[in-house]
């Protein structure tokens, strides 16, 4: 019998989903003061709640299965995967959060467009609407493949259809998410990343004294060679693309928003500490559970649908009582909900705070709570957007996924930068950059077949880019390249000199 329909696991799932809800409508009024409440929880969050956010929003699941299937197929190599999203962080938290945090309070930004328009003026809204459209066009995808993963969870704990699943956790993060928005989000993720990490800890520990010691996973991974004994056995190209997973980080909205909810700018570093130390065990987890799973499933045949990604569920319920299988089964749906839940507010804050309030509102004045109650209605529509995706074009959604997060990275993530550190930067560069970065992405993704008689992206990067496949990677190098070179020869805004002084002496 599979124990994840133990009625003593579907009890610990039913507890921790009665908690998100009770924890969004206690979360309820603190939300409903206005945008800033909303969406930033009032800029009052201590550095644990900051820190924790930001590993559990920009883990998911990709964390608990992807990265414990890839160790369990590739073996050692999975280490590069996580050397490049935690170097990158590092680097974010440590350098670039502080202004960040700065500047967004200074200038009563709430949002990314907010950033860039306050950094770099926008009169006709260009940067604002476009950053607006490519946030929201991937935010939809990226729900709508959270609650396909969800669908999968709830479907192999309770019995229930896929679809049936899917709804399930569509309205789970839908009630927390609507009721206590940005307030609910931080507190939940301070809960589920708890959950992740007991999990990515405690499972390696238990399956390795089940096994009678470490010997055994070394006996195997000697037997596999490759990948399982040296992390080089990747050639170069493919370790730089593991690497570029990094690339991602630092544009990815739900992420970094998480810098501006800090309540003290100057717990910014000791936040930055604690989030690198659990991303490190964490990641360092999700590693060891690929490798010891494979003493314990040799090939992978023996499981589930021959999917190396169910390797975290299939050693929780070969070593784990009833309890703890439950444990690990609300750890994988903390990581989708803790992603899925941020996506939603930040799809929703595009569309309320820099499509209605700043261009089509501009120069009138909403009353907050009414662009409170504007937020709630979008994430409805969002919701609605990402089920419809979810159940008719899974295999698009999956796709989608794919190179979202490599997507914002490069459209965004480049610009943001070099808005905190370079007074050059001009708004004609910063949407250039967006532009080519999203096509570089698109091309290397899923190149369009009429594309093929000017340029076939793939020979162009195995011939000069040494065969790198993560898109992230050339979408970051072009969209940097486009946004510095078009800087160079148009207008700069003139007060960036004096914006850039005041960020270098306040960090």
């Amino acid at each position: 019998m599979d124990i994840t329909a133990h009625p003593l696991t579907v009890t610990v799932l039913i507890l921790y989903l009665i908690l998100l809800v009770a924890i969004g409508i206690v979360c309820s009024r603190k939300s409903s003061g206005g945008l800033t409440d909303f969406f930033l929880a009032g800029r009052n969050l201590n550095k644990w709640t900051v820190a924790f956010s930001a590993v559990s929003s920009g883990r998911s699941s990709w964390l608990v299965l992807g990265v414990t299937g890839t160790a369990y197929l590739t073996g050692l190599n999975a280490v590069w995967a996580v050397a490049g999203y935690i170097t990158v962080e590092v680097f974010m938290f440590f350098f670039v959060a502080k202004r960040f945090r700065t500047f967004s309070e200074k200038t009563g930004s709430i949002t990314i467009p907010d950033i860039f328009e306050s950094r770099l003026g926008d009169p006709w809204k260009i940067v604002r609407l476009v950053s607006s459209l490519i946030i929201l066009f991937f935010m939809v995808a990226y729900v709508g493949s959270q609650l396909v993963g969800g669908a999968t969870a709830f479907s192999g704990a309770l019995g229930v259809s896929s679809t049936q699943g899917m709804w399930l956790t569509a309205a789970i993060i839908f009630l927390y998410t609507i009721l206590g928005g940005f307030h609910a989000v931080s507190k939940t993720d301070v809960m589920q990343i708890l959950f992740m990490f007991f999990s990515l800890v405690l499972l390696p520990i238990v399956a390795l004294i089940q096994l009678g010691g470490f010997e055994p996973v070394l006996n195997t991974m000697h037997t596999e060679g490759g990948g399982f004994t040296s992390p080089f056995a990747f050639a170069f190209g493919a370790i730089i693309g593991l690497l570029g997973i990094g690339f991602g980080s630092p544009g990815n909205p739900h992420i970094v928003v998480r810098y501006m909810s800090l309540k003290n700018v100057k717990e910014m570093r000791q936040a930055a500490l604690i989030a690198t130390i659990w991303n490190v065990i964490m990641g360092w987890g999700a590693v060891m559970v690929g490798l010891i799973g494979r003493a314990y499933f040799p090939s992978v045949d023996r499981l589930p649908g021959e999917n190396n990604e169910q390797i975290f569920t299939s050693l929780g319920a070969e070593v784990m009582n009833p309890f703890f299988a439950g444990i690990l089964l609300v750890a994988v749906l903390a990581a989708i909900m803790s992603s899925a839940d941020s996506q939603l507010l930040v799809g929703s804050s595009a569309v309320v705070r820099d499509i209605v309030d700043k261009i089509f509102a501009r120069g009138k004045e909403i009353p907050q709570h009414r662009l409170v109650l504007y937020s709630r209605i979008t994430i409805v529509i969002i919701m609605g957007l990402s089920i419809w995706l979810a159940s008719t074009a899974e295999a698009f959604v999956f796709w989608m996924v794919l190179f979202a997060f490599g997507g914002l990275g490069a459209c965004f993530g480049p610009a943001l930068i070099l808005s905190f550190y370079w007074k050059g930067l001009s708004r004609t560069g910063v949407l250039t950059g967006m532009i080519t970065g999203l096509l570089t992405v698109i091309m290397v993704a899923e190149q369009p077949e009429w594309t093929y008689q000017f340029i076939d992206v793939h020979e162009f990067l195995n011939s000069y880019f040494f065969g790198i496949t993560y898109e992230a990677v050339p979408g970051f190098i072009v969209a940097t390249f486009f946004t510095v070179v078009v800087s160079l020869f148009t207008k700069k805004p003139e007060n960036a000199s004096d914006l850039i002084d005041d960020l270098n002496k306040a960090s």
